[in-house]
C-alpha cells in the first residue's frame, strides 16, 4: 500500500485508512492479548479447551509470532486513530474492521446490526462507518498539512 504524497506531505484516503486499520487488527491478533479495548466484550478470553474435548485436538492454534518494532508502531498508530472517530461509532468501526481482517470481502452489516442491537438499517450502519473513517481521514490529512 502506498500513500500518495501531495507537496511533501502524506494524503490519506478512505481505502488507505481502512487498510491500515485492518492491518492493525491482524497485528493485534498476533500479540498476546488478541483484542482491542473496544472489541472485548465479556470473559471470553478465559475459555480454554480441555484435553478430553476431541474438537480441541483437531484445530491447531495460530502460532504467536512476535511483532517487529515497526509493526508494533504501525499497530499502535492505527489504534490511536480510533480516537478521531465519533465515540458512539468506535465499536462499529472495530467490528467492521474485524470482519475485513478475518478475510471477508464485504462487511456483514446485517449481522453487525443484530450484534450492536441498533434500530437503524444496514445502510445507516454503512453510512456511520463511512463517516467515521472519513473523520479519521480528515483529521490525519489536516494534521499533515498543518505540520
Amino acid at each position: 500500500m502506498t500513500v500518495p504524497v501531495v507537496e511533501g506531505s502524506v494524503f490519506w484516503t478512505f481505502a488507505d485508512v481502512e487498510a491500515r486499520l485492518v492491518e492493525a487488527m491482524q497485528f493485534q491478533w498476533r500479540t498476546e492479548s488478541g483484542t482491542w479495548g473496544f472489541a472485548s466484550d465479556g470473559p471470553w478470553h478465559l475459555i480454554v479447551r480441555d484435553w478430553w474435548d476431541w474438537a480441541a485436538h483437531e484445530e491447531r492454534p495460530v502460532p504467536r509470532i512476535p511483532l517487529s518494532r515497526e509493526q508494533l508502531a504501525r499497530m499502535e498508530e492505527a489504534s490511536a486513530w480510533l480516537a478521531h472517530a465519533p465515540e458512539r461509532d468506535r465499536k462499529l468501526v472495530v467490528l467492521a474492521v474485524t470482519a475485513l481482517a478475518a478475510g471477508r470481502k464485504v462487511v456483514p452489516w446485517r449481522a453487525l446490526r443484530t450484534l450492536l442491537r441498533v434500530k437503524p438499517g444496514e445502510d445507516a450502519l454503512r453510512k456511520r462507518y463511512a463517516v467515521s473513517i472519513n473523520a479519521i481521514c480528515k483529521r490525519l490529512n489536516g494534521a499533515e498539512t498543518r505540520a
